[in-house]
């Protein structure tokens, strides 16, 4: 009689195992998904990584935001402020001061092209910071997208600063975008416990 009663007790804590492992997989597993063996994830991953859209191609998907509170004066004053630096297209405090008024204004897009003339007109003397601000713009262009072309410039700034937190941040980003959280977790961990409090 108690072995009878081991065996029913055994076959009832076998079928709540496997009943309840069947209720939790329906509600939190992937029923009638196939089995993505991690081989062909890390395959799938780097052809993401390879094959991403350009900024331009995000850029015109992204819908028109709306325009920041700005007086009627400041928008005049930034509407001078293009007109003159078209005039002087080497005057690099036109284009550091246009950048920062593009970004006021939300015009990321308008933002990094004036930062990218601030690095053309820098040259060799251009810092990772120049850099860090021209992927930044993009990056706010593109929806928080990273794009090849915001990687090129974030590789440019870490070439010149390999512990530069932004340029890490957005590497991050750009390969948890990709299918690679496990490799941005490990770049934003590593950032955070190298970065002061």
């Amino acid at each position: 009689q108690p072995r009878v009663l081991g065996f029913a007790l055994a076959a009832v804590i076998a079928l709540l195992v496997v009943g309840g492992g069947f209720g939790l997989y329906t509600q939190m597993g992937a029923p009638g998904y196939g089995d993505v063996p991690l081989k062909a994830r890390l395959a799938r991953a780097e052809e993401a990584l390879k094959s991403r859209p350009s900024q331009a191609t995000i850029e015109a998907r992204i819908p028109p935001q709306a325009a920041p509170d700005a007086t009627p004066q400041y928008q005049a004053l930034v509407e001078r402020l293009r007109k003159a630096v078209e005039t002087r297209p080497d005057d690099i405090q036109g284009h550091v001061l246009l950048t920062r008024s593009e970004a006021a204004l939300g015009n990321f897009s308008a933002a990094y092209k004036a930062q990218s003339q601030v690095i053309r007109l820098k040259g060799d003397a251009a810092t990772a910071k120049d850099f860090t601000d021209l992927a930044d713009m993009m990056i706010l262009a593109a929806g928080g997208y990273v794009s090849p072309e915001a990687q090129a410039v974030l590789e440019q700034a870490l070439s010149r600063d390999p512990d530069n937190g932004v340029a890490r941040y957005y590497g991050g980003l750009m390969m948890a975008q990709v299918g690679r959280p496990d490799v941005g977790f490990r770049m934003w961990n590593k950032l955070l416990r190298e970065s002061s409090a």
